[in-house]
């Protein structure tokens, strides 16, 4: 048989076949390939406009790794490819052989349709097949889904897109998520074939009011179908204009519902050529979006559990907050004090330092109040407590609102020197704060008086002992003039 007839009989075999004799630069292809693109006959044109992708890391093979490159090199071609038209993409898992025709040889590729990287045998090509199979691909999936962890959750999406857009041979699969009250979608997860420009950065925040056909479909219907984007009516002309966009031929999108409405579609669409969605296609793609949905709604329900729990920790800690705060003042109250005091004690004994204790009196608030009212008293309090607050730098010391007009600062690791110098601090900064109090006997303002203990490390007390010592203190301090500060220190109260 002389070559040309060898070459024209593979064209005609019922079987897809791509062949070329060994050295030329062009293949050609069976008519029965050619058919599984939706092409009648075999051109030129088609056949030279076949690309060749990786199925996994959707890489474009050329070069070396050109099928027909490999076939000739290795006489034996095992491979799994996407070949991808300028119309669409199908999967095929290629064996290669060589025939000799009259002395010219030739590299003939065998191209059996691959769904979900499982060949298709006879048996499982026909409808009953075709279902029993992708009955199996949803039961693995919806095993993995309810095992999985939130965190895997999304690989796991994508996963199921690409099977799926596998399976049906799709060019594109996609979830997309409503947010804002249904006014915008995002593109969460997309899988596309090799060789198919993905859209999923480009549809972040894609608004709805621009896509009013598709929305209303999919909202009353629970599916948006069309076969060809060309034949969609002039009130879906956004719609069209962003298919086209996107190189979209046909479209098929269903709902996903949750308990509290709508939360977004899963969808799919074919590129370069139309093509009309079979009933299976739709029963398909909506038993993937219950899946999904199933699944949205119990991550749904985890992310709502867990954020009522971290609000319940957030309320508990403000009422702990609340419980240990001054209302007035903001500062720490008398019980986070005697907390606090109790833990410095120890602290100041294990850590072998210091510890000192204020106690501060704002003078003659009595008079105070009843002259200019309770309202200005509390202003007075808390201008009084934001002094404390700011005059104290370091880092530990703790300042409190002991009771009505009196104020503690706990000081760890403070000697006595230091404490006096921080107490001067105080009584200075109050009274040069200047809040008018027309009773007072220190230029018309209101002043305050300050009681110093320290506490050795070596000779501990309990912190009502250290308590009685500053307040003892103080009591001196009032006693002798008020606006001053004195100490109490071994066993005496010095005056300073």
């Amino acid at each position: 048989m002389k070559p040309i007839e060898g070459i024209e009989l593979l064209r005609q075999l019922p079987t897809c076949l791509l062949f070329k004799p060994i050295g030329a630069s062009k293949f050609d292809v069976s008519i029965a390939l050619a058919r599984q693109f939706g092409q009648a006959r075999v051109s030129e044109d088609f056949a030279n406009g076949l690309r060749f992708f990786d199925p996994i890391t959707k890489d474009e093979l050329l070069g070396s790794y050109h099928p027909f490159a490999i076939a000739e090199e290795t006489i034996h071609l095992c491979q799994c490819v996407r070949i991808q038209s300028r119309e669409r993409g199908i999967q095929f898992f290629l064996e290669s052989s060589i025939i000799t025709f009259d002395n010219v040889s030739l590299v003939v590729i065998n191209a059996r349709a691959v769904q979900n990287s499982l060949f298709i045998a006879p048996e499982e090509a026909s409808p009953v097949g075709k279902h029993i199979t992708f009955n199996g691909l949803l039961s693995t999936f919806s095993s993995q889904l309810i095992n999985a962890t939130s965190d895997k959750t999304d690989n796991l999406i994508e996963g199921i897109l690409g099977a799926f857009g596998e399976f049906c041979d799709l060019d594109r699969c996609y979830l997309f998520e409503f947010f804002n009250n249904e006014k915008f979608a995002c593109n969460s997860h997309e899988w596309v074939a090799a060789g198919v420009t993905p859209y999923k950065d480009d549809l972040q925040a894609l608004p709805m009011n621009t896509m009013p056909y598709f929305e209303s479909k999919l909202k009353q219907d629970g599916l948006f179908k069309v076969n060809n984007v060309a034949n969609l009516p002039q009130e879906a002309k956004g719609e069209k204009e962003e298919f086209e966009r996107e190189n979209i031929c046909s479209i098929l999108c269903a709902s996903i519902v949750l308990d509290n409405g709508i939360f977004g579609f899963i969808g799919c669409d074919i590129t370069g050529s139309p093509y009309t969605w079979k009933n299976h296609d739709v029963k398909y793609l909506q038993r993937i979006a219950q899946m999904l949905a199933n699944t949205l709604q119990n991550a749904h329900n985890e992310r709502a559990l867990y954020k009522a729990q971290q609000e319940l920790i957030e309320a508990n800690a403000k009422l702990a907050k609340l419980a240990n705060i001054d209302g007035l003042t903001g500062i720490a109250n008398r019980r986070l004090f005697d907390d606090t005091l109790q833990r410095d004690i120890e602290r100041s004994v294990l850590s072998k330092t210091p510890l000192s204790l204020l106690f501060i009196d704002v003078d003659h608030f009595k008079n105070y109040n009843d002259c200019y009212g309770h309202v200005a008293g509390d202003d007075a309090l808390i201008s009084v407590a934001e002094i404390i607050k700011k005059t104290c730098i370091g880092n530990d010391d703790a300042v409190a609102r002991y009771g009505g007009e009196e104020f503690a600062v706990i000081m760890p690791s403070t000697n006595l020197s230091a404490a006096l110098k921080v107490a001067e601090r105080i009584r200075r900064n109050i009274e040069q704060a200047a809040i008018p109090f027309k009773l007072s006997a220190y230029n018309n303002r209101l002043t305050a008086s300050l009681g110093v203990a320290t506490m050795a490390f070596d000779h501990p007390v309990c912190p009502n002992e250290f308590i009685k010592q500053a307040d003892a203190a103080l009591y001196l301090a009032k006693s002798l003039g008020r606006n001053r500060v004195d100490v109490w220190e071994a066993q005496e109260v010095v005056l300073r």
